[in-house]
Parts: structure tokens; sequence; C-alpha cells
């Protein structure tokens, strides 16, 4: 039987525009948003065209409350193809308001703001 979310049309992903990723701690997984709505939960996705984005105000928010908050996630399109070789997949990206302001590379702690792809699975960021 399918839930009441699933038959309502304002929750299908549109998969030819960009969505929003950002990880769910309560749900410990990755919830998927457009349109101002979150329209599902995940473990694994793949993304293209990726944006890496820090709200600054969020994240000052974060430092004084000392309190997590929404406002960090990627932005990209949803990738069923995963037409990118896992061999490119080689950097690990982290994020952490306390110690960085924007999302970073795990060893280098180079900066990230674009990727052509990213993998997202379980506890990890991975972008060729």
């Amino acid at each position: 039987m399918k839930t009441l979310k699933q038959l309502d049309p304002r929750y299908k992903i549109d998969e030819s525009r960009k969505v929003f990723i950002y990880k769910n701690l309560h749900k410990d997984c990755w919830s998927i948003k457009q349109d101002g709505l979150v329209k599902a939960h995940t473990t694994d996705l793949s993304l293209f065209d990726c944006s890496f984005r820090v709200n600054a105000k969020g994240r000052e928010k974060v430092l004084k409350e000392r309190r997590k908050n929404v406002h960090a996630g990627i932005s990209g399109y949803i990738d069923n193809f995963h037409g990118v070789d896992p061999a490119e997949i080689s950097r690990v990206v982290t994020y952490n308001p306390y110690k960085y302001d924007s999302f970073v590379d795990k060893t280098t702690k180079e900066p990230i703001y674009y990727s052509q792809f990213s993998k997202l699975s379980h506890n990890q960021v991975l972008v060729a």
C-alpha cells in the first residue's frame, strides 16, 4: 500500500531540475528537497553538476547557539546513470561548521565549492 505522500503529486521529484541534499541527523540519512519540500530520504545517491553550499547566517547561528540546524548541503541533478568511472572518485568531502566555513577536502582541507559528480553514501561524500 502506498502512503499518502507517495500519491501526492507535490512529492514527485522532477529529475530534470536540481534538488538540494542535506544530512538529516534525526533520521541518519540524506534528505532530498525540491520546491521547498522534503520529497524523499535515502542513504545512497549520486548527483552531477554539484554545488556545495553553506548559508553563512545559518552557520553563524550554529556557532552562536551551539545547536545544529539545516544550513548546508549539496545542490545538483540526480544521476541515475552513474556516468562517472568509480576510479575517478578520489576525494572525500566533509563539512563541520565549528571548523570550516565551507565544505572541504577531508585530506587536504582545501575548500570544495563545485564538483562534476558526487556520490553520497551513508556517512560519506565522494567527489570526482
